[in-house]
């Protein structure tokens, strides 16, 4: 086959992947079910509705996962008051959820999820790689408005916090209890 027809034959499967990649923003979020560590009840996702949630995929192990919770616990002490819920899922079997609360001075929910239950919340393509942590954004309405992958270093960067604290406090401030803002656009993850 010539140089031309391969060419020809793989535009229209590259730009079929561009469509692919990546998750519809905003949606509503799917309510998934948090499996808490020392016997306490499984946390409900859908109990936090009103709330502005942010909710971090994690690996325990993962610096990068580790370093966005201790941010994210930052700005939970800050806007905790106002109307702002922070929640861990990690995805590794038998990752030490309570050990990982502790080392990082989280005091948001950590529990545990299956990698299929974060792969159907991000809608993320399952044979794309997952880099952690994936970090979705949940308005008072129950949608999710944004979302990051751990790739996303426009956003986990050196402006992670002032990133985070921006995003919080929009959907905070948002009109319509919370209610997309404009201009927010799809987030690749």
């Amino acid at each position: 086959m010539r140089r031309r027809d391969l060419l020809q034959a793989a535009l229209p499967m590259v730009a079929g992947a561009n469509l692919l990649e990546g998750a519809t923003v905003p949606r509503q979020a799917p309510d998934i079910l948090i499996t808490m560590p020392n016997s306490l009840p499984p946390l409900r996702l859908s109990q936090f509705k009103g709330k502005v949630i942010a909710v971090e995929f994690i690996l325990t192990y993962c610096s990068h996962c580790q370093r966005a919770s201790r941010t994210t616990e930052l700005v939970y002490r800050d806007y905790a008051g106002q109307g702002f819920q922070a929640v861990a899922a990690a995805i590794n079997p038998g990752g030490d959820v309570v050990g990982y609360r502790r080392d990082h001075n989280v005091t948001f929910p950590v529990g545990s999820v299956s990698q299929d239950t974060c792969i159907f919340f991000m809608q993320h393509m399952p044979m794309a790689r997952l880099l952690m942590p994936q970090v979705a954004f949940v308005d008072r309405n129950f949608n999710i408005v944004e979302q990051h992958a751990g790739d996303d270093a426009a956003f986990f960067g050196e402006a992670e916090e002032k990133n985070l604290r921006a995003v919080v406090e929009r959907l905070l401030k948002a009109p319509g209890a919370g209610a997309p803002a404009k201009g927010v656009t799809k987030k690749k993850g």
